[in-house]
């Protein structure tokens, strides 16, 4: 094997390594950026002060193709060609918990398919869920200031997807909305447990901040664009990472009680891990 091919080699073994621990964590792992599927006014919700319970469905998909990672030094290597697709299923409940304090509590199922199309192979199947409450304010007319406090991620999904591990998942967010301007974000962070594998690897914890900018054109489209930053800390034998990636879409308002938002995220820079490169598909129902 020539220096090339060894450099290719080693760049697929971190891009699969690291898209099926993106997949097992349903989108909040070190591979990926935590929150990206995200879209405008992810975080828009009403006044808790007097507010009847409600639930939303939403469906997030995010389709990731992966030929280049980020090595140590900052450059693009070759990685093969490796797909991954997690669809994220979330079912929330929603009520005033306390006075002018709302309390949202959520089931997050993942989805997953992980496929080599160079050399073959990959897994497929339900990967670990998420279960945890979400509590928000709104202290004006313009801002949405929350946090999801205490989300859980049970090691119960497939076999080939299972994470080993439960995790504890927490953000702070928010969304203000100024005529026709909209910036939706989030701190977030993903503590994880002890392993159940013994001698399996023990990485250190990934963090994100993400942020989306809106500006609404027409009473059915509002285009988005957004810069998110996802990092981690070295521990071990493994090195930190991190990326930089860079978000355009849009978002349609299509009735009162459902919207569709799409958008297509790149890796601007980063180190040691996948460069991103996915498009997102995000569709909520209120009832």
């Amino acid at each position: 094997m020539n220096l090339t091919q060894q450099r290719k080699s080693t760049g697929r073994k971190v891009a699969v390594a690291g898209l099926l621990s993106f997949a097992m964590l349903g989108g909040a792992a070190h591979a990926q950026v935590q929150r990206g599927f995200i879209g405008a006014h992810e975080y828009a919700l009403p006044d808790p002060a007097g507010m009847k319970p409600w639930n939303v469905f939403v469906e997030y998909s995010t389709f990731q193709k992966t030929k280049k990672v980020w090595n140590g030094s900052g450059d693009r290597t070759d990685a093969g060609d490796v797909e991954t697709l997690v669809s994220l299923s979330k079912f929330v409940h929603f009520w005033e918990i306390a006075p002018d304090v709302g309390i949202a509590m959520e089931l997050i199922v993942p989805k997953v398919s992980v496929n080599d199309r160079e050399n073959g192979g990959g897994v497929s199947g339900i990967g670990d869920a998420l279960v945890g409450p979400a509590f928000w304010i709104r202290p004006n007319a313009n801002w949405t200031l929350g946090t999801d406090l205490g989300f859980l991620q049970v090691p119960i999904g497939d076999r080939d997807l299972r994470g080993t591990r439960w995790n504890f998942v927490a953000s702070v967010f928010w969304d203000a909305q100024y005529d026709k301007f909209n910036w939706t974000g989030n701190v977030a962070a993903t503590f994880l447990g002890p392993t159940e594998d013994d001698g399996a690897p023990d990485p250190a914890n990934p963090y994100a901040f993400t942020n989306r900018f809106g500006y609404r054109v027409s009473e059915l489209v509002e285009p988005y664009v957004g810069i998110d930053y996802a990092w981690q800390n070295s521990k071990d034998d493994a090195p930190s990472a991190h990326e930089w990636v860079g978000t355009i879409g849009a978002m349609f308002h299509l009735a009162p009680t459902y919207h569709l938002a799409v958008h297509y995220q790149k890796g601007i820079e980063g180190e040691n891990m996948p460069v991103s490169n996915n498009i997102n598909v995000r569709f909520a129902y209120v009832f």
